[in-house]
């Protein structure tokens, strides 16, 4: 049963928030401890309180996490009302939340949303969406942000989500460009955050409409692949996944891409992963009248091995924008599902033979705060990672909490209640 939220907690306390910055030598802007802005101030008066239990965290961040592993550790990334707009936090393979106030990870001048996250091996490599392109800085295990901050393209005609994924040498960053119809790019930038110049940057045909890229690296083939949703000229009803593979160097292999999905009605915000064997791909698909979550595989000739897709929960309710982890031979899917009325994190595993373990999925998020959504997940020190919104009403452009939970090979949930990201 859903727990009841405690109704009129005094309002929080915020004072001056410590930005736990550690910007290394190479940036020599200073940036020391922040104030909450006025907006944050008036989502408390609005009474967006910390739930029972919680030791009053702020409700900083917006439109949900990104999360990744490295350096022994797990990164978690959102976009927040406080200077810079991109803020993260660190948290041990124990549970352990080492950046509780958050570590500013926007050092520019710029505001920056909606941020994405991968590991190189080095460092983390944090993208996101400026007024005037798409930015991004790496970020040491320890937390230190080595700058300055890159621009991975200069334009107002982008749109998200941008997305990120690294090679050892090479990250692929991805994003939408506008324009007369919205097409698929692509930036690559060194290890060392060098923006590299490529020839033809377009994965998906144009007049097409294709939106919601998503990245993966695959070490044995040296090659990324890049999915995406893509309307065909059909509207946003009939909307199909496709994919576009691409090598380090830049070449594009697969022209305007391959299918992956044209089932019937709309299939959107995909996302993939290597296994090691093939790339898993998963989307919400309404094939069935309401979003269900789908996937495929494909392996890494791209030919589509489950051109049907394989279904992996098709509850009640909504299941909407899957997200995904590998280790060994399974997959951990996680997505937003309303199968009980309000938004929770739910997830699924799903192995590299194509079976689904866990029917129409188990239950991930804790029941404290009303609603829960726009999960991510990463893999690391043998376990998974979600993080997740969440907030008394939902509204992902207002102020909400990023809440965060391990979860073992055995679907078993570590955290309840869940680790608060957002203090």
């Amino acid at each position: 049963m859903r727990r009841e939220v405690k109704a009129g907690i005094a309002g929080l306390l915020f004072g001056a928030v410590v930005a736990g910055c550690g910007v290394a030598p190479e940036q020599e802007a200073q940036v020391g401890v922040e104030d909450m802005t006025a907006e944050a101030s008036a989502s408390t008066e609005a009474g967006l309180d910390a739930p029972r239990g919680y030791p009053t965290p702020v409700a900083v961040a917006r439109y949900g996490p990104a999360v990744a592993y490295g350096g022994g550790k797990y990164f978690a990334v959102w976009t927040d009302v406080r200077t810079g707009g991109i803020y993260g936090t660190r948290v041990k393979p124990d549970g352990t939340v080492l950046d509780e106030e958050g570590i500013r990870i926007n050092i520019g001048d710029e505001t920056g949303v909606r941020p994405a996250i991968a590991f190189n091996g080095k460092y983390f490599f944090v993208v996101w969406e400026s007024r005037d392109g798409v930015d991004g800085v790496r970020v040491k295990p320890d937390g230190t942000v080595v700058g300055p901050v890159f621009r991975a393209i200069q334009t107002g005609e982008s749109f998200g989500p941008v997305r990120v994924a690294c090679s050892p040498k090479i990250c692929l960053v991805t994003y939408t460009i506008f324009g007369d119809f919205p097409v698929i790019y692509f930036t690559r930038v060194t290890k060392d955050g060098v923006v590299l110049a490529t020839a033809d940057r377009t994965l998906s045909a144009s007049p097409n409409s294709a939106y919601d890229a998503s990245s993966t690296w695959n070490n044995s083939k040296k090659t990324f692949l890049v999915v995406w949703s893509d309307e065909h000229g059909e509207g946003p009803e009939d909307a199909d996944i496709y994919g576009n593979r691409v090598k380090e160097d830049g070449t594009i292999l697969d022209g305007n891409g391959f299918p992956i999905s044209t089932a019937e009605g709309a299939q959107s915000t995909p996302d993939v992963e290597w296994t090691g064997k093939s790339y898993q791909v998963v989307w919400s698909d309404d094939r069935n009248g309401t979003p269900d979550i789908y996937g495929a595989r494909v392996n890494s000739k791209g030919t589509v091995k489950d051109p049907a897709g394989i279904p992996i929960s098709t509850a009640a309710g909504a299941q909407t924008v899957p997200r995904i982890a590998h280790h060994n031979d399974k997959s951990l899917v996680v997505w937003d599902d309303t199968r009980d009325g309000p938004h929770s994190v739910w997830g699924a595993r799903w192995d590299e033979e194509g079976d689904v373990w866990d029917g129409s999925g188990f239950p991930i998020s804790y029941d404290e705060l009303p609603e829960q959504y726009l999960p991510d997940v990463a893999y690391g020190a043998d376990r998974f990672f979600t993080a997740y919104a969440a907030q008394f009403i939902y509204d992902p452009a207002e102020p909400h909490y990023i809440l965060g939970t391990r979860v073992t090979h055995q679907a078993q949930v570590k955290d309840v209640p869940p680790l608060t990201l957002t203090r």
